[in-house]
């Protein structure tokens, strides 16, 4: 009896372990469409059906957690508590790290899918201890670093593992060979080396993408890559041509010189043609003059309506617009322009006033897109709050929320 009755309050305890780390996920995540609206603090996540949730209804721990093409975005750090994990599935979402994320937690875990995220740091520490894994779907995200593969070989279930379009480095050496695996792609990624014998079982389109990779099943020779190093070493090692004359040397000389002006002529001249081009073709179609009301509109072609049709990244007190259409058939004015770009003041169909940043010099659009969710999350009186972005290779839009009399000239002259 008191056996029984310590099991019961047992159970108890570790289904609260559960339950509150689920609740801290969801605070810490962003849910535009409110798919986690049944995760709440008066229901019971194994008994009350929450959306993905799924308990083992012996020990009432989650085992299942199933969260795909929601949109969601944020931290997964409070997962980790979820140590009875048997699959867990976050594809096609906005989830990002800000730190190397840590395995170690799910040691019963069988099934990992993290596709389409945007994931970054180094591969994913302590994925040894995960003895049970099955499927591991990393691709699709920015990891980057060399693939641990020592360690994967270890992985005896492991029958997948996708890791392509991330950027990781570094030859695929392993002391042993994945002898049940049969879902392998590392394609789209900035490894080097030589292909192991044993991985050549699998297609081309594994390993295409990787410029520095070689052997088969791809065409790229080897041999040929190590063999010219050690002739020329040869030849340096027995010279055996005669020296040079003077006119000889002097006349290689005066055909690198031309070569070194005849391209700076050529750079100097696509440079001025497209500048040209660009101020002639990609012009947008607001008004310079401070004040004037137009459209925040760019013409740009066949892409404009692309662009219209893509839907904002929204955060906190975002309303009355989702897609970028929305924003450029608005009414805008003028507020100002700098190096970084130009600044309108935008009212949407639904009366708000919003201000639209569109920035001119990009980097990356993966590290933007990791700065942007920081910065949304951010909420202080002393900020202006970023409520919604948009950013592709095309455009970088960014939209605050407005504040009149906000400036610093109408702070110092009232």
């Amino acid at each position: 009896m008191l056996l029984m009755i310590y099991f019961l309050f047992f159970s108890l305890g570790q289904c609260s372990v559960d339950f509150n780390a689920l609740l801290s996920f969801k605070d810490s995540v962003f849910d535009p469409s409110n798919s986690l609206s049944s995760w709440v603090n008066s229901s019971n996540p194994c008994i009350d059906s929450w959306y993905g949730v799924t308990c083992n209804p012996s020990t009432h721990r989650v085992t299942r957690l199933v969260l795909e093409n929601l949109n969601l975005s944020g931290s997964t750090h409070a997962l980790h508590h979820l140590s009875y994990l048997r699959l867990l599935s976050l594809k096609n979402n906005r989830f990002f790290s800000s730190s190397a994320v840590n395995l170690s937690s799910w040691r019963y875990l069988r099934h990992l899918y993290l596709r389409q995220n945007l994931f970054s740091g180094t591969f994913p520490v302590g994925i040894s201890t995960l003895r049970r894994l099955h499927r591991l779907d990393l691709s699709h995200n920015n990891f980057h670093g060399e693939i641990p593969m020592t360690e994967l070989t270890q992985l005896p279930f492991l029958l997948t593992l996708r890791l392509e379009s991330n950027s990781f480095t570094g030859p695929l050496n392993s002391i042993a060979s994945f002898s049940s695996m049969s879902d392998f792609n590392v394609s789209e990624n900035k490894l080097s080396g030589e292909i192991p014998a044993w991985m050549s079982r699998f297609p081309v389109s594994s390993f295409e993408g990787n410029k520095d990779l070689c052997g088969q099943p791809l065409q790229s020779d080897c041999f040929n890559r190590t063999a010219l190093p050690a002739t020329i070493k040869k030849k340096i090692r027995h010279p055996q041509s005669k020296r040079l004359s003077n006119g000889v040397v002097l006349m290689i000389v005066a055909v690198d010189v031309v070569a070194v002006m005849a391209a700076l002529v050529t750079i100097t001249w696509c440079c001025y043609k497209y500048k040209c081009f660009s101020d002639g073709t990609q012009t947008e179609a607001m008004e310079t003059k401070s004040g004037s009301t137009t459209k925040l509109q760019r013409r740009s072609g066949s892409r404009e309506v692309e662009i219209e049709a893509e839907e904002l990244v929204m955060f906190e007190g975002c309303k009355g617009f989702r897609k970028v259409g929305d924003l450029l058939k608005s009414s805008a004015e003028l507020l100002g322009k700098g190096n970084v770009g130009t600044t309108y003041k935008v009212m949407t169909d639904g009366g708000d006033m919003v201000v639209v940043k569109r920035v001119r010099q990009r980097r990356r659009r993966r590290d933007v897109d990791g700065w942007l969710r920081i910065m949304g999350g951010l909420r202080h009186a002393n900020i202006v709050g970023l409520i919604a972005y948009y950013n592709s290779k095309d455009e970088l839009l960014l939209v605050y929320e407005f504040l009149s009399n906000g400036s610093l000239h109408s702070l110092l002259h009232g």
